[in-house]
């Protein structure tokens, strides 16, 4: 198999295992509505309480810091067989469809694609990658347990890709999110 095809096959698997999570929120906001309530009132509560008061050079900082150690450990957490890759990628799914479900009712969806597009075009797919190489690393493990390979190698390897694809995706949506969505929702809001 060659290298494009197999990043691609681990790419759709992770945005398979996202979009899971994504409709499971979803769906189960309806079904209870206070779900919802109680995922909104914990993403307020640990996240958007402490990151949305800044000024946007500091929100940006805030924000790409949040989502890099959120892709770290969805990556490094293919060390442990691709589980806590696909714990997190399927946690992060469902917390953003329950929260969109909630908001959906509240401010209607133009608010909400203005809120997530700009800046959910660049990270989101860095969340996708990043699953995608976690569950690469846990294949690799998974080899090197059955001594058919280099599983530190591997992680070297994917570390490059991390730096050079993820690190600057999440750096431009923090921007972006900071800078020029707040504008935006202004405009539809």
């Amino acid at each position: 198999m060659s290298e494009s095809l197999k990043i691609s096959h681990y790419l759709t698997v992770s945005g398979l295992i996202l979009a899971a999570g994504f409709a499971a929120g979803f769906i189960l906001s309806i079904y209870d509505p206070m779900f919802g309530e109680s995922l909104v009132n914990l993403f307020e509560e640990m996240i958007a309480n402490q990151i949305m008061s800044a000024e946007p050079p500091l929100l940006a900082l805030q924000l790409f810091l949040n989502n890099l150690e959120a892709c770290v450990i969805i990556f490094i957490g293919g060390a442990f067989f691709g589980f806590i890759s696909v714990a997190i990628l399927m946690l992060n799914g469902v917390i953003i469809g329950a929260v969109l479900e909630v908001m959906h009712k509240e401010a209607g969806y133009l608010a909400i694609i203005a809120a997530i597009l700009p800046h959910g075009i660049f990270e989101l797919p860095a969340v996708i990658a990043s699953g995608a190489l976690g569950l690469m690393m846990g294949r690799a493990v998974k080899n090197e347990l059955a001594g058919t390979f280099d599983a530190s190698f591997e992680a070297l390897r994917l570390g490059g890709y991390f730096v050079k694809y993820i690190i600057p995706f999440i750096a431009i949506a923090a921007i972006i999110e900071a800078f020029i969505t707040p504008a935006i929702l202004q405009l539809v809001t």
